[in-house]
């Protein structure tokens, strides 16, 4: 017999993971690791080679660190590995970006003539999903299994271009989105003529204002609703002790594809 609780609009929930054990064990075992997102990625693997991992067609790829994020010391490693062995195109998968990765490293890149895509890996939990059945820890999934089952369901997405402002006054912290672009796709321009301002292809974004580098705590989120098909592109927090913070912003655009930023502030 329904109750005075729940005669209401369910409010809007997240899933979280409490853990993704895989990835530790993946520590151990880096050249399987490696082995499997090449495969993922449908790439084939290079040796001899410090940076560049692996092979797509006639771009390299370069596969980013567990548990942290894509430096731009490291894409700036991988742009020279690519030009002194004439790579003049380079696809860099991470799991999460540093700060100023998003606005410099394709500058880099074309700067010293290589064509570069930043690719988001795709989280361990969508992997799982589609792999029901087998044990992602032992890698032992039957090369079928991974074309049949995994590949067809499991995407990896160019980043969008994220632009955020930052300012702080006496300890609270002020983040606006101020610009949200997508790499061109066909599903992109079936509706880019409906869209005013690009930012208004963000379904949802959140932050955790305290990152410590490992599980994502979701403090704050803005998301669309009905009456109101646009997010909050401001946000704010008062921070009571000094120190330097790192800030995680998640952002899932309208085709569900997932883009992460990370941001440090100092508070006096």
């Amino acid at each position: 017999m329904p109750g005075k609780n729940y005669g209401k609009p369910a409010r809007p929930f997240e899933l979280k993971n409490i853990g993704n054990y895989e990835t530790v064990y993946w520590q151990e075992k880096e050249d399987e690791y490696l082995a499997f997102m090449l495969k993922l990625y449908q790439s084939q693997p290079l040796t001899g080679f410090k940076y560049l991992h692996g092979r797509k067609g006639d771009r390299a790829v370069h596969i980013g660190p567990l548990n942290a994020p894509v430096t731009m010391e490291e894409v700036e490693k991988v742009v020279i590995e690519c030009r002194a062995n004439k790579f003049s195109k380079a696809d860099v998968l991470g799991w999460e970006w540093s700060y100023e990765v998003n606005e410099l490293a394709k500058e880099l890149a074309k700067k010293n003539g290589v064509d570069l895509k930043l690719v988001q890996i795709p989280s361990v939990n969508e992997i799982k999903s589609a792999l029901v059945g087998f044990d992602l820890k032992l890698f032992k999934i039957p090369e079928e299994v991974v074309e049949k089952e995994l590949l067809p369901h499991v995407k990896f997405a160019e980043v969008a271009y994220l632009e955020i402002e930052t300012k702080d006054k006496k300890g609270e912290v002020r983040l606006k989105i101020t610009d949200f672009q997508l790499a061109p796709t066909a599903e992109l321009a079936e509706i880019a003529s409906k869209v005013k301002d690009s930012r208004e292809l963000i379904d949802y974004w959140a932050i955790d204002w305290d990152y410590k580098g490992d599980t994502f705590h979701n403090q704050w989120q803005s998301f669309r609703v009905k009456k109101n098909p646009k997010v909050d592109y401001e946000a704010k927090h008062k921070y009571e002790n000094s120190g330097e913070y790192q800030i995680m912003v998640k952002v899932v655009d309208v085709f569900g594809n997932d883009t992460n930023k990370i941001l440090k502030v100092r508070i006096k």
